[in-house]
């Protein structure tokens, strides 16, 4: 047995209740009434004394009432073999669906989708570009469910690099995986790439080619580059000319694309700071630049940084002038870190994960042991409510009775004794 709310067990110091009504109760004596009051034997007798609790047989019908409520609030759940199979006859079910947007046919792993959410005793869909984070997710789900035996149905093209055995050992062993194939990649990808700013003075664009071989890429000039306008650099007097020498330097080994509003600028030592004060850090892409920017390997052996924010502005300050050999360095940084280095879209993968790794990572769905934890759907307090219920009813016609038996007493209390 399981007791799904022990701590309801303090409820039974209500038992104290019944005991001391009972041995409180008043007690009607019975009167004789005698012609001359030398017939009667003179006692001694204590204004208390103890005595044991009238009615024991009413008593303890209380007493069976407060310890079946008690009982039942503290949920009770009776594993018999019979409930184990009932809960080994149902199955809870996470469907995730690949929502990225490498997905070649994402109708048809919808239909899917709907076609594994039938005939099961629970269910929950998860639409997620990211498999990984998906598994996680119904991982948790399934953890909350009532008992019965947990599958995990993952629906998805299974393009490369999607899914591994690193995100299936999230998985506790007992659930069981089934992975569900919608859609093919096609035999070749041909890209364009987003232009690529400051490399070699130019503004170019890379052609590739992705198919079961490889990768293939060429770029071609498409005109001239201009320093960027969404960021800059700021240094004393004596060292702007430096300054602008290492924003051209770190710049033109290529600008990735990225969003223009996201502004940045490198102060060095020596810097004039502008009269409006400094802001904690409070955008996201800022904070997510600021991570990026202390992981980077370009700054593994120089000073650490500082990073702010001013006016939506991401504010880098370098403890040194920017006549220092590392100054290049700092403001290249600060460039990947706003805009990641990234020419081939992971999404545009044609290669798939082969139906052997599938069948080798499927398996069903382990049974319902005794030690898995009910939830209160499956509690058999009703039936303990139900004996309280009968109980109380039975103490209400015995309740009545004694009290009818009074009133007969009560009738006749007076009793006439004739001296002999």
């Amino acid at each position: 047995m399981i007791w799904l709310a022990p701590g309801a067990f303090a409820a039974l110091a209500l038992l104290a209740g019944p005991v001391i009504v009972h041995l409180l109760a008043r007690r009607n004596a019975r009167r004789l009434i005698f012609p001359a009051t030398h017939f009667v034997r003179a006692a001694q007798s204590a204004a208390v004394r103890l005595r044991r609790p009238s009615d024991i047989g009413l008593l303890l019908l209380r007493l069976a009432i407060v310890a079946a409520a008690a009982a039942a609030a503290a949920q009770p759940v009776i594993l018999t073999p019979w409930r184990l199979a009932r809960w080994n006859a149902r199955v809870s079910r996470a469907v995730i669906v690949d929502t990225s947007r490498g997905m070649t046919s994402p109708d048809v792993a919808s239909r899917l989708g709907d076609q594994a959410m039938l005939n099961v005793f629970a269910v929950r869909r998860l639409n997620t570009p990211n498999l990984g984070e998906g598994i996680v997710r119904a991982v948790s789900w399934l953890d909350g469910v009532p008992p019965s035996r947990h599958e995990i149905v993952v629906i998805s093209d299974f393009q490369l690099g999607t899914l591994d055995d690193g995100s299936l050992a999230a998985i506790p062993s007992a659930v069981g995986i089934r992975l569900i194939r919608a859609g093919a990649q096609p035999d070749t990808r041909r890209l364009t790439s987003p232009p690529i700013e400051g490399w070699r003075g130019g503004v170019w664009q890379a052609a590739t080619t992705i198919d079961a071989s490889g990768a293939r890429g060429s770029w071609m000039r498409t005109g001239d580059a201009r320093l960027p306008a969404w960021i800059s650099v700021s240094a004393s007097p004596a060292d702007a000319a430096a300054a602008d020498r290492a924003l051209g330097a770190a710049t033109s080994l290529g600008v990735p694309p990225g969003d223009g509003s996201h502004r940045v600028l490198v102060r060095f030592a020596g810097a004039n700071a502008r009269s409006s004060p400094v802001e904690p850090v409070r955008s996201a892409w800022i904070a997510g630049a600021a991570l990026a920017l202390q992981r980077s390997d370009l700054l593994t052996d120089i000073e650490p940084v500082a990073v702010s924010e001013r006016d939506g502005v991401m504010i880098v300050d370098a403890p040194f002038a920017a006549a220092e050999l590392a100054a290049p360095a700092v403001v290249r940084a600060a460039v990947l870190a706003v805009r990641p280095a990234r020419i081939v879209d992971p999404q545009s993968e044609v290669a798939t994960r082969p139906d052997a790794d599938l069948a080798r990572w499927r398996r069903e769905p382990a049974p319902v042991t005794r030690s898995a934890i009910p939830t209160r759907g499956d509690s058999d307090a009703r039936w303990l409510w139900l004996v309280a219920l009968v109980l109380l009813g039975l103490e209400s016609r015995v309740r009545r009775a004694r009290r009818r038996e009074g009133r007969a007493r009560s009738a006749d209390g007076e009793v006439h004794a004739d001296a002999a």
